[in-house]
């Protein structure tokens, strides 16, 4: 991959990122202000829009230890952002890349709102499964986490990692 291809890559998948935390700060002010009184019902007994906010991580496990999860987030992300540096500078590679730019934007939605307000706004509600409450953020987290799980399992091959090996050695 020519530099020039790696460059545009890069602002590519950085304006992916900005996109995804502008949608997601715009979804959680519009939670914040539309959400308070009542939840907007899409339909009844399977999806709706209510205001939760969180103060833990996925799930709600860590409830209130909201300093140590920006904390964890904020070096997450940055490893993350090493990592998508260090990833060998080939074409095979843009697919990881991108599920790490979508992991990345979403962590750094929630660490917005960590800072901002001390606890994660949340509003898109699964009623039909029961299903913990989430936003855009989770929603880039997972998605890019899902695809990277598949990419390692069905597309990338231990030679596609040779070169990092061999720089990183």
């Amino acid at each position: 991959m020519e530099r020039k291809e790696f460059i545009r890559d890069c602002l590519i998948h950085i304006s992916l990122l900005v996109v995804l935390i502008i949608v997601d700060q715009l979804t959680k002010v519009w939670a914040r202000t539309s959400l308070v009184n009542e939840p907007i019902v899409v339909l009844k007994n399977v999806f709706s829009f209510r205001l939760i906010y969180n103060t833990g991580a996925s799930f709600g496990i860590f409830h209130n230890h909201t300093l140590v999860l920006t904390i964890f987030s904020i070096v997450g992300m940055l490893a993350i952002g090493v990592f998508y540096f260090m990833l060998p500078k080939i074409k095979k590679m843009r697919w990881m890349r991108l599920t790490l730019a979508l992991i990345i934007a979403g962590g750094i939605g929630n660490i917005i709102d960590r800072i901002a307000f001390g606890k994660v706004t949340d509003m898109i509600s699964f009623d039909l499964i029961n299903f913990p409450v989430f936003n855009v953020a989770d929603i880039g987290v997972t998605c890019g986490a899902i695809v990277m799980c598949v990419l390692w399992i069905f597309y990338y091959k231990d030679e596609d990692f040779s070169t990092w090996k061999k720089s990183n050695s």
